[in-house]
């Protein structure tokens, strides 16, 4: 019997990254719905997900001697501790006043750490805050020019996923807002679900287009026969918060 593929996944950050909620009581991290769907699209790999999520942490101080201690001098047999490095960064910075430009130079230098190593690294961007007034418009100010920071950046290995457009408030409900925002920063559960079942779609359609790449062209043809198929699941709402799918076409790879 073949020995299963191997998908190694580091999942890095502040509170959001560990699950936080109900003023610390529960903590349910995304990556726990993030794993349910990898397990689901790639049953032949054996996925292995640390979680490396610390409550308060900031970009500016804590995060880059973090990630230096999640990769500790490399081993002869073990160069890459990680296939794939996942970062989320940035709220606590905005919330003390640190400039965007600031916070996003720290992120540069945090991802370099995995890359080095031959990681991959999915770099996301910072979500929504609950609430109004000045103090709100302000980070909102900061927040959309961190995110157009992260968005805009190019580098061999790394990969951005819009996580703030992909949860954003103005795509909730009041209902939407009570099941998935727990306060002001953090989520409930079932928000931190929401997340892992974003994060996981955009890793499982980028782990595809890795595989499908690895192809002979002709086998890449006949993967992709009848291509123009539209599934049930296509039909629904494409602004649904909630879908679980994932459909990958061969236009989406090119």
């Amino acid at each position: 019997m073949a020995a299963r593929q191997k998908l190694r996944i580091l999942c890095f950050g502040d509170s959001l990254t560990a699950g936080y909620s109900y003023l610390g009581s529960a903590y349910h991290p995304y990556h726990f719905k993030m794993d349910q769907m990898l397990a689901m699209a790639f049953p032949d790999y054996e996925i292995t997900t640390v979680e490396r999520g610390k409550c308060g942490d900031m970009v500016r101080n804590g995060f880059l001697t973090r990630m230096q201690e999640c990769f500790p001098p490399a081993k002869k047999d073990d160069k890459r501790p990680f296939d794939w490095v996942i970062v989320l960064g940035g709220t606590n910075d905005i919330a003390f006043k640190v400039p965007p430009q600031e916070i996003f130079k720290k992120l540069t230098e945090v991802w370099d750490i995995p890359l080095r190593r031959g990681c991959k690294v999915l770099a996301l961007t910072v979500p929504d805050v609950v609430g109004d007034g000045k103090f709100k418009m302000r980070g909102d100010a900061d927040r959309k020019v961190l995110n157009e920071l992260i968005m805009g950046y190019k580098k061999p290995n790394l990969h951005v996923y819009d996580l703030h457009d992909a949860i954003s408030l103005t795509k909730m409900s009041s209902t939407d807002r009570k099941t998935y925002r727990d306060d002001q920063i953090h989520f409930t559960p079932e928000g931190y679900d929401l997340i892992g079942n974003k994060v996981g779609m955009a890793l499982v359609s980028l782990l595809v287009k890795q595989r499908v790449a690895d192809l002979p062209p002709a086998k890449r043809r006949r993967i992709f026969k009848n291509d123009d198929k539209l599934f049930e699941e296509e039909t629904g709402n494409p602004e649904s918060l909630d879908g679980g799918y994932v459909v990958v076409r061969r236009t989406d790879l090119d």
